[in-house]
């Protein structure tokens, strides 16, 4: 089917319009994953906690869905360098301290992108845009909110620049506790978080329960 998608496609009259226009044909079909929902236990269920998604990407929405989490459009979001750093943030914070969410996850795709793209500079950009433009306007809003929160900021996967595919090797985390006043020395990166003797979580599933129940 792909490939007669191809031999359909390839001079259908709106092809030969966009090729005129200078733009790319929509030349094929291209099946992906067929399937069904995964029997999953909602979130709520699950912790007793209402949870939230905020993701360009439509894979996590998915599992947002199969969760029971509610999911929240970002406008301007498009897991791309340039998304709505700061729309999410704001989203997150308002779905937490006025909507009633007691947990959000906040994804962003951009990093992830720039590793695919072997781009060093880019993918550098993303984090700063990241560390800047979410986490720094979401913390300050939490905090002047008077509220206690945790927060866990961590990749999915690594994306190294130098094979432009994901690896599976370990990945760091960071955990804040509002409520405690720890002053470390260490940065946080997979070199630093490797050297610092801290817990190691062999079962990534395992670490949701590390953040909610402590």
């Amino acid at each position: 089917m792909m490939k007669k998608s191809y031999d359909i496609l390839e001079n259908h009259p709106l092809n030969v319009e966009r090729r005129k226009k200078g733009l790319n044909p929509a030349n094929s079909c291209w099946f992906w994953g067929a399937g069904t929902r995964p029997a999953l236990t909602s979130f709520e269920e699950k912790t007793h906690l209402k949870g939230a998604m905020i993701s360009a990407v439509d894979l996590l929405k998915g599992i947002a869905v199969g969760a029971g989490m509610k999911n929240i459009e970002v406008e301007g979001a498009n897991g791309g360098l340039h998304t709505n750093y700061e729309g999410k943030a704001q989203a997150a914070a308002d779905t937490l301290l006025n909507d009633g969410s007691d947990f959000v996850y906040i994804h962003l795709e951009a990093p992830d992108e720039m590793g695919h793209q072997g781009s060093i500079e880019r993918k550098i950009q993303a984090i700063e845009n990241m560390d800047a433009r979410l986490i720094k306007p979401l913390v300050e809003a939490m905090d002047a909110s008077g509220e206690d929160y945790r927060l866990l900021i961590m990749p999915d996967h690594p994306t190294p620049i130098c094979i432009r595919t994901h690896s599976s090797n370990p990945v760091p985390f960071m955990l804040y506790d509002s409520r405690k006043d720890l002053k470390k020395s260490w940065n946080y990166n997979e070199k630093e978080a490797a050297e610092s003797g801290n817990i190691v979580i062999e079962e990534g599933y395992e670490l949701i329960d590390r953040l909610l129940n402590e």
